[in-house]
């Protein structure tokens, strides 16, 4: 599992260190026919590069992990997070201070203007 302080490598982008993780409270569980219960446990990320590859930063990784018959794994395919899974991880990631101001109100004017505020 990911840890605060851990220095990574991306390939083609270079260095960057873990800076906060936003995690569920427990994993999802997913029944499939094929495999029976499986664990699905996303994770936020933010990130700090050595150097930015561009200059948004691309700050936010979304790694994931699944535990089938009892084995975890890392996530190796974009993942499919379901609402509630989404909110809790974007309510931890709010309460940790991982975005900036001026993307919290751009996402609240966003969220005024579909729920007609």
């Amino acid at each position: 599992m990911i840890q605060v302080g851990q220095k990574k490598k991306a390939k083609y982008w270079g260095d960057f260190s873990v800076s906060k993780v936003a995690r569920l409270k427990k994993p999802v569980g997913c029944q499939c026919e094929e495999i029976g219960m499986a664990f699905f446990d996303p994770t936020i990320v933010k990130i700090r590069w050595e150097t930015p590859p561009s200059e948004d930063k691309h700050e936010f990784w979304f790694p994931y992990w699944i535990t089938i018959g009892g084995k975890e794994k890392y996530g190796q395919f974009a993942p499919m997070i379901g609402e509630n899974a989404l909110l809790e991880l974007l309510k931890n990631a709010i309460g940790q201070d991982f975005f900036s101001e001026s993307f919290l109100k751009g996402l609240d004017r966003a969220i005024n203007v579909k729920l007609g505020n």
